[in-house]
């Protein structure tokens, strides 16, 4: 079973979180986390200087969460809540590092301004500093919880990881009845700085062009044909500078509703915790965002592959 945090300040849009930890819960067992933090103030002054406003912030907090729970009560799913208090994002940080979820579920904005996500609000500041997957949602998006989710775009690389985020996307569509597309997106081979512009060179650079684009059809074949009879499965490959937002661009035509990504593969560096190809899809897109990521000096074998897909009757790799 696996344990996913529902962070929620009590505002509507981080309440639709909850549609999207439910989602994921009809294909993997699992237990949900409400976390409420009472939000200190930015001064010097904190909620503990009343221990009588203090009390009541956190009757009210349980109060909050214990509506949540009649609400939810028809889902017969495992739900536990949690009341805490500090500075939001680093309580949420610290509760992260305490517990270990497997999965953080998260609006990129609640009661603050959208605008002010990408220069540091407060989703922002937990999913920078965080060691576990993250579901990552703009509350703005329009969402139907009876129809999650239709169409999921999975990018995929040369690594093996690809192979799980593509399983575990492969489970999601099963459960949901949903289509999957399969993107590949490679950079144009170019001559390198300093050789010489002739005719044998760029020959060479026509093979190479040649020889990446068959293996990356070869891949996505592979792929494709590993998934269930009963997911509907497109595969397509761009080649493109900018892989980031060849992504975005495809989710928009192809107006998907999740994108399942992973943090391992080409494109990582050491010592951040996502590769510039995530980045910039975390900074930008309004698109669900699934980012499998392992626990720090584990690969995702070893953690989504044993607590999920031991679980599944789907192996790919």
């Amino acid at each position: 079973m696996i344990r996913i945090l529902i962070p929620l300040d009590g505002s509507r849009a981080a309440e639709k979180s909850l549609h999207h930890a439910i989602a994921i819960a009809k294909t993997f067992p699992a237990e949900l986390i409400l976390l409420r933090v009472i939000a200190q103030s930015d001064t010097q002054e904190t909620v503990r200087v009343d221990c009588v406003d203090l009390a009541l912030s956190r009757r009210q907090a349980k109060a909050y969460l214990d509506g949540l729970l009649d609400q939810y009560a028809t889902q017969s799913l495992p739900i536990s809540c949690e009341v805490t208090e500090g500075h939001p994002a680093e309580t949420i940080v610290q509760f992260i590092a305490n517990t270990k979820p497997d999965l953080l579920v998260l609006t990129r904005y609640g009661h603050g301004n959208a605008e002010d996500f990408a220069t540091g609000g407060t989703a922002h500041k937990i999913v920078s500093r965080i060691d576990c997957s993250v579901l990552l949602l703009d509350p703005h998006s329009p969402t139907d919880p009876k129809d999650y989710y239709r169409r999921i775009l999975v990018p995929v690389d040369d690594g093996k990881d690809s192979d799980c985020a593509v399983a575990v996307a492969a489970m999601i569509a099963e459960i949901h009845d949903a289509s999957m597309l399969l993107l590949h997106v490679t950079d144009e081979p170019r001559l390198p700085a300093g050789l010489p512009d002739t005719r044998h060179a760029h020959q060479i650079v026509s093979e190479l062009r040649r020889l990446v684009r068959n293996e990356a059809e070869r891949r996505l074949r592979n792929l494709a044909a590993k998934m269930p009879q009963e997911v509907s499965v497109e595969t397509r490959l761009l080649v493109s500078p900018d892989i980031s937002l060849a992504i975005e661009i495809t989710a928009e035509e192809r107006d998907s509703d999740l994108l399942l990504l992973h943090t391992i593969g080409p494109g990582s560096e050491q010592g951040r915790r996502y590769n510039s190809i995530i980045e910039p899809l975390i900074l930008c897109s309004h698109r669900p965002l699934f980012i499998l990521r392992p626990p720090t000096g584990e690969g995702l074998a070893s953690n989504f592959r044993s607590v999920y897909l031991g679980e599944q009757r789907l192996e790919v790799g």
